[in-house]
């Protein structure tokens, strides 16, 4: 196996002592050798630091200081990060088994390629994996099924950090030409949850929104699926049956 490209998996977490555990244990198990593991943890009150300092021989970097959000912790591991390739495990996910990275790199990516994606399992409150589907075009992409070259930060930014925004992963995916996506057949990501895009209103808008900024969507468009978001907000066992049939 030749393990030349190198790549940061980096954690954000905050008061996370209940799931921290299971995610650094997915990342130092991986079997592929060349990883850097970086955590940046918000200042956390509870026993989060006590479990970072367990592994902190596996670690190669973490921090603990306070942060203006998610996507601040975010910049911060990507500022500290020296690997060509960067994933974002964050606390409570888990790669989907211990030789995903050694898969993933077991193909050579033409310097085009900057991007790589896959689905993912969301998995359900009986503990039943579901199939997440996803697609660059949409765009839909999830940060802890993607690993891309670190580079791309120096072309396009940052991500945004403002209370406003909370879809700066999102608008980063956009600004990225289709020809730099590259999806695998790997299944990158177990996540236990959607987080706050799959069941914030006001996420939810924002993202629509910027689907018709980056001229994905059309303003008809925008509009039914605002409509069958909202659906998915009000009605949300009959939306995850749906999902669990198609699975």
């Amino acid at each position: 196996m030749d393990y030349r490209n190198k790549i940061t998996v980096i954690t954000v977490c905050y008061n996370a002592a209940d799931t921290l555990e299971q995610t650094i244990e997915s990342v130092i198990n991986q079997t592929y050798q060349n990883i850097e593991y970086i955590i940046v943890d918000g200042g956390s009150t509870d026993e989060t630091l006590s479990i970072i300092r367990k592994y902190e021989h596996k670690i190669t970097k973490w921090i603990s200081e306070p942060d203006k959000g998610i996507y601040d912790a975010m910049n911060k591991g990507i500022e500290m990060a020296s690997g060509e390739w960067l994933n974002f495990m964050n606390a409570g996910d888990v790669f989907a088994s211990k030789d995903v990275l050694e898969k993933i790199f077991s193909s050579d990516y033409p310097d085009k390629t900057a991007f790589l994606y896959s689905d993912n399992y969301y998995k359900g409150k009986e503990g039943r994996l579901l199939l997440s589907h996803h697609d660059h075009k949409i765009p839909s992409i999830l940060h802890q099924s993607a690993i891309y070259r670190k580079e791309l930060h120096n072309r396009h930014g940052l991500y945004a950090v403002t209370p406003k925004i909370i879809i700066s992963d999102f608008l980063f995916f956009c600004m990225i030409p289709a020809e730099k996506f590259k999806k695998v057949d790997t299944i990158i990501s177990i996540n236990t949850t959607e987080g706050i895009s799959g069941s914030s209103l006001w996420c939810g808008t924002q993202r629509l929104c910027a689907m018709v900024v980056f001229r994905k969507y059309t303003f008809k468009q925008m509009l039914i699926h605002y409509a069958a978001f909202r659906l998915k907000i009000a009605f949300p066992k009959i939306y995850y049956s749906f999902l669990k049939k198609k699975s």
